[in-house]
């Protein structure tokens, strides 16, 4: 499939079956509800385990929606939350591996170019005299970490995309994380293509989730719970489709 025919797909594919989007709905609300009531710091502990459960089975159902979409299968997968539990434990280590590795990779260039040293000389500077100066070595320490740290990020959000997608096909944790299997089947992809695919989903992406925060803002409390149940569950079904789909030029 081409760039169009993904997202012209995926935009259709969330209400498709509109019992099992409520269903998902009511799933992603949990997830968030935490940051919605915070009445008494007893509640506040409840919801969070609340929550935790619930991101765990939204990303087990999201490697289900995968798995169906590098099928091309047109319809929601039915859900099995015992399954769908494990299946998210799973993809939570790999998309935490996925987001550590570049964190550290970023960290060691802002340290070995000097921009945080350059950065403590500058607060150094400013809490002890109240002024500051910044020097052209801070800017190029500064531009130079900036732009690595743009292209790791592109990598590895390309490299945790087809991570998961390997994970919903083997279901195999080791699967996902083997680096060089995984940029084989971006090159079967096509990497100019991946990443096509990658700033149009971004794109997209923002638009949405922009709808979101505006009813939160519009709509006090009852808004983010509109915006969960509605905007965040229609993004996270389109964005699983985007992905199986990608990984279906296999």
């Amino acid at each position: 499939m081409n760039i169009s025919e993904i997202f012209s797909d995926s935009f259709k594919y969330p209400i498709i079956d509109i019992k099992k989007f409520a269903i998902f709905g009511i799933i992603v609300v949990l997830a968030t509800l935490n940051v919605s009531v915070a009445n008494s710091s007893v509640l506040q502990i409840i919801l969070n385990v609340v929550s935790f459960v619930a991101i765990i089975l939204v990303l087990g159902y999201g490697l289900d929606v995968v798995k169906y979409g590098f099928k091309q299968a047109n319809e929601l997968p039915d859900f099995d939350f015992k399954t769908g539990f494990v299946n998210g434990l799973k993809l939570f280590v790999i998309q935490f591996c996925y987001l550590i590795v570049p964190l550290i990779l970023i960290y060691i260039t802002a340290y070995l170019s000097g921009f945080l040293q350059s950065l403590a000389g500058i607060m150094k500077s400013y809490y002890e005299t109240g002024m500051y100066s910044i020097s052209n070595s801070f800017l190029t320490s500064m531009a130079v970490t900036f732009i690595i740290a743009v292209v790791l990020s592109i990598v590895f959000m390309l490299f945790a995309n087809i991570g998961m997608a390997r994970l919903a096909k083997y279901d195999d944790i080791f699967e996902a994380v083997n680096l060089s299997k995984v940029f084989k089947d971006l090159k079967k992809i096509g990497i100019a293509k991946s990443i096509g695919w990658l700033i149009v989903l971004m794109i997209v992406g923002f638009i949405i989730i922009l709808i979101g925060v505006g009813i939160s803002m519009i709509i006090p409390f009852a808004g983010s719970i509109i915006a969960s149940f509605i905007v965040l569950s229609y993004f996270y079904l389109f964005y699983y489709r985007c992905v199986g789909l990608l990984y279906s030029n296999i």
